[in-house]
C-alpha cells in the first residue's frame, strides 16, 4: 500500500475509535414491526454500508450499460468496415489497372524517343 493510504486508514480508524468511546449509548431501532437495540456506532456503520452498497449497485448498472453500448458500437464498426472492404478492393483493382496502363504508355514513349529518327532524303529536299 502507499504510505498515504496507510496514513489515511490509521486516521480513519482513530476517528472511529474516538466516536465509539464518546458514543457508547444504546439506541432502539424500529423498522415496521421489528424492534432491536444496538449501539450508535453499529447503526451508523450499517447506514453507511447500506448507502455504499446502493451507490455501487447504481454504478454497476451504469457500468454494464456502457459496456453494452461499447459492444454494440464495436459490432457496428465491424459491420461498416466489412461493407466497405469490397469497395476498397474495387478501388485497389482500378488503381492496379491504371498503373499497368501508365507503364504501357511510358514504355511506348520510351520507344518513340529512342527510335532512330528518319532524316529527310537530301534528294527530296531539293
Amino acid at each position: 500500500m502507499k504510505r498515504s493510504s496507510v496514513i489515511f486508514l490509521v486516521v480513519l480508524l482513530g476517528l472511529v475509535a474516538l466516536f465509539t468511546v464518546q458514543n457508547p449509548d444504546i439506541v432502539t431501532v424500529r423498522f415496521f414491526s421489528f424492534e432491536w437495540n444496538t449501539s450508535k456506532l453499529v447503526l451508523i456503520v450499517a447506514s453507511f454500508a447500506a448507502g455504499l452498497l446502493s451507490g455501487l449497485l447504481v454504478s454497476f448498472t451504469e457500468y454494464f450499460r456502457k459496456r453494452i453500448r461499447a459492444a454494440e458500437a464495436k459490432r457496428t464498426n465491424q459491420a461498416n468496415y466489412a461493407n466497405k472492404e469490397p469497395e476498397a478492393d474495387n478501388i485497389i483493382q482500378g488503381m492496379k489497372i491504371e498503373m499497368a496502363n501508365l507503364k504501357k504508355e511510358i514504355a511506348r514513349l520510351k520507344l518513340k524517343v529512342n527510335a532512330p529518327h528518319e532524316l529527310p532524303n537530301p534528294e527530296e529536299v531539293g
